[in-house]
């Protein structure tokens, strides 16, 4: 619940800077939290001034700016809309996979966005031609 907590307040809060997307990372002793925001439609220093900048008391976070999201992510909430505001942006979640399903339901419910689980990237699959 905590996270979901602590990603309902990054989700709101957080906006990127030149580049096009923030890479949000804690720095502390406490649960450790990973997502990146991919800007659509946000003015580039809003975006950089307002969304990757979260506010959490308590927190700190390294944030990084970027071309592109990295590669990785469980889960994806495009086209995600933050609440008030008609901008859009796509939330990319890396650090709790069990936490998948809540953020999924609050990204179609709230968001106004679209769950996107990308392929596995591991290992290749197994050949079908055994011998």
């Amino acid at each position: 619940m905590l996270r979901l907590l602590i990603a309902s307040i990054l989700f709101g809060f957080a906006s990127p800077a030149l580049a096009d997307a923030c890479l949000i990372e804690s720095d502390d002793d406490q649960l450790p939290i990973r997502m990146c925001q991919q800007n659509i439609s946000i003015p580039p220093q809003l975006f950089r001034d307002s969304f990757c900048q979260p506010q959490i008391a308590d927190r700190s976070f390294e944030v990084s700016f970027m071309d592109n999201c990295p590669e990785g992510a469980y889960g994806i909430c495009a086209d995600a809309r933050s609440e008030g505001v008609a901008y859009r942006q796509s939330i990319h979640y890396y650090s709790e996979p069990d936490d998948g399903p809540v953020l999924k339901a609050y990204c179609e419910q709230f968001s106004d966005g679209s769950w996107q689980s990308p392929p596995f990237r591991g290992a290749a699959p197994a050949s079908a031609d055994s011998r």
